[in-house]
Parts: C-alpha cells; structure tokens; sequence
C-alpha cells in the first residue's frame, strides 16, 4: 500500500488542508491519507486551543471525505512533545513494507535541519514537499542541510522507494492561513475559509475567542 501522513497542529483545520490532503492523495495514488494533529507543538504554543478540540474537528473533516481519510490520535495520547521522529517510527512499525508518505509545505520542510534528530526522519518515509506562494523550491533548497541534496527529486521522478526521498510537488496554490483565520474569528466569527462542520464547532464551542 501507499500511506500518507499528513501531521500538524490544524489550529484550526481549514480549507487549505483539505485541498492538499485530497490533491496529495489523489497525484500519489494513496490509499490511506491519515491526518496526524499534534498534541504539543515543539515550536509553537501561543493561541493553540487544547488538543481534544482540534482532534475532534479533523475528525469531523476526514469524515466527510470519504474512506481512504482517517484521523490518528497517537500524539494526542502520547506523553510530551510531538517530535516528528517518535511519530515516523510508529506508523513504520504499523506499515513496515509500505512506502510512507510524509506531506508538508515548503515553509514548513525548509526548518528540517532544526527538527529533532532530522537525518533519521528518512529511514522511515518519503516526504512530499508541496510548493507555497511563501516559499519556492529554489529558495527551499537554499535552506535545507547540503547532506539532504542527493534525496531531492521531482514528483515525476519518484521511482516507489518505501522511504529516503524529498519528492517536490508542485500543487495549484491555495493561500489560507491558520494565523489569519484565528484572527478573522477572534474579531467577528465570520466562516473565513473553514469547512461547514468545524465553523458550526468553533461557533457552538466558543473556540478562538480571547484565551481559550
């Protein structure tokens, strides 16, 4: 099979995560897209709501989007930081002779060489670095360790390895930001680009007003 993993702290999931779930999954041949919210952010905590509420909204997301979407707990449930590798590692026990998919954005993969034991996160999956309007692949692999260069490919070029490559796709652009979005509801809770189901959540839950 073909897993995709689709992590982060969807805060809240919007409209923009759907598009690249479905698109990846879609131009990959997935037959699972599992959407992973973490439970702890290693590099983000300011505004982010408890991690119940934004598990309970991708759930309500991935349940609308037919079967081939689910929704994975485990950093939910897990004790301390979300730390990409812990997570990797699990879901390769889970798979181990299926090609894993990690898919992220461009301004998300280019911090890489600060995550927690980074050149180990490639024995384990491919990721699937989606082109942003905030950062170019040129720009990306400005960033990125030089030790990371030979795994670089284009999504044309992937050859079905289990793990080890950066596969650069390039997706139409969707530009939605959870930042915005919060900020958007914060002052008038206008739906700003959220799916039915989690803007009737956040309405009825009083989410993303003041200190929540």
């Amino acid at each position: 099979m073909r897993i995709g993993l689709f992590g982060g702290t969807f805060n809240p999931i919007h409209m923009g995560h759907l598009a690249l779930a479905e698109n990846v999954a879609d131009s990959f041949e997935l037959d699972r897209m599992i959407f992973v919210p973490s439970k702890v952010p290693p590099h983000k905590t300011e505004g982010v709501i408890a991690p119940e509420l934004r598990l309970r909204m991708v759930e309500l997301v991935a349940a609308g989007l037919g079967d081939r979407f689910v929704v994975s707990d485990f950093e939910i449930h897990e004790e301390g930081v979300s730390f990409t590798l812990k997570t990797l590692r699990h879901f390769r026990d889970e798979y181990p002779e299926d090609a894993i998919f990690f898919a992220c954005g461009t301004d998300i993969f280019a911090s890489i060489g600060g995550w927690y034991e980074s050149e180990a996160l490639f024995d384990y999956v491919n990721f699937i670095v989606v082109s942003r309007s905030t950062m170019s692949f040129e720009e990306l692999l400005k960033r990125i360790p030089q030790t990371l260069l030979d795994r670089v490919v284009d999504a044309g070029e992937y050859k079905d390895e289990k793990s080890g490559k950066i596969i650069l796709y390039r997706m139409p652009e969707v530009d939605i930001s959870s930042t915005e979005i919060r900020s958007i509801l914060e002052e008038s809770y206008r739906k700003a680009n959220l799916p039915d189901g989690v803007y009737e959540y956040i309405a009825e839950n009083g989410l993303y007003r003041g200190n929540e």
